[in-house]
């Protein structure tokens, strides 16, 4: 390796997390696969990450200070425009990698896949307390829409699995406007790009920590923004996915900021109207709204997981 041309730029957007940084980018330096940079973006005043950052004595890790506050989605577009590798690798902050993580991928790409190739992997999501567990809970089925995955149960891909060349990434950047579900309106475009490929390392790489004490932005989410985001990008989405995302994303938040009747009739006729909603999702949408969280996640948790255990993952053909 030659510290002016590494093959993979990992690129890490933060803000004030000074020791969670610390452990992703250690994580990233530790990789089996050694012919990388380190692009740290620090969005916003952070003096305690910039001298996190330079404490670690490798020549291969290097951060970009912004001034002013950018937003997780253009912080990884800086990064991926000062990137010097042709591939990137997206970390977040306080995410982890398992240490062949980037050697399993590069070698799950088939030299003739095309510029438009997005590697991803199974994640552990690790909790306070309790045991690790695998996600997605399950592999797209042969010829199932991305986005029809992507919204089922539990079936999300993390941005800290993401790999793709650089020219992709700068062809089909982040939404810098996007607040929330940066990663998933970002894999919904580029499904939509011709001779896409989506190419999956069916075992864990990366480490998700599920966040604990302080909440996050998608967490705070009301349901009138979540359902406006999907309106907005309901083109990007198959009847189905669109359905799911209705059910799955905003029924419950609804429920619980006592949206009522007026939520319910506008959730219906997105999901049963403008969706295709199958009666099990139809359920679930009634439940949401006179059935506590607690039982109907017990519900959702009996049909698919005990389900999918008994079932084999099957990958998408090639």
């Amino acid at each position: 390796m030659t510290q002016m041309t590494p093959l993979v730029s990992v690129v890490i957007p933060t803000c004030q997390r000074p020791s969670l940084l610390t452990r992703a980018v250690h994580s990233a330096l530790r990789q089996t696969y050694s012919d990388l940079e380190v692009i740290i973006v620090i969005d916003g005043a952070d003096h305690e990450s910039v001298e996190a950052i330079e404490s670690i004595p490798d020549p291969r890790v290097r951060y970009v200070a912004l001034s002013e506050k950018v937003g997780g989605a253009e912080a990884r577009n800086i990064g991926a425009r000062a990137a010097k590798g042709t591939w990137i690798a997206l970390l977040d902050d306080d995410d982890e990698w398992l240490e062949n993580k980037l050697e399993k991928q590069l070698a799950a790409v088939d030299p003739q896949s095309g510029s438009t190739v997005l590697v991803t992997s199974l994640y552990l999501c690790r909790s306070e307390g309790v045991p690790d567990v695998v996600r997605p809970r399950r592999m797209p089925r042969r010829n199932e829409p991305l986005a029809d995955f992507m919204f089922d149960y539990l079936c999300y891909f993390q941005t800290s699995t993401f790999l793709c060349l650089r020219q992709l990434f700068l062809e089909c950047p982040f939404d810098k406007g996007a607040a929330f579900f940066q990663d998933i309106d970002w894999m919904l475009r580029l499904s939509k790009l011709p001779d896409f490929k989506l190419v999956i390392v069916p075992e864990p790489l990366a480490v998700y920590y599920m966040p604990s004490n302080l909440p996050g932005i998608t967490s705070r989410l009301g349901w009138r923004a979540r359902i406006q985001w999907g309106k907005d990008r309901r083109t990007l989405m198959s009847r189905r996915a669109y359905s799911r995302f209705v059910v799955g994303s905003c029924v419950g938040r609804a429920a619980q900021e006592g949206g009522g009747w007026e939520a319910f009739r506008m959730l219906f006729h997105e999901a049963c109207v403008l969706g295709s909603a199958t009666p099990y999702l139809f359920t679930l949408l009634c439940m949401g709204f006179v059935v506590p969280p607690e039982q109907r996640k017990r519900v959702r948790d009996l049909f698919f997981l005990t389900r999918a255990a008994r079932l084999r993952p099957v990958l998408p053909q090639k």
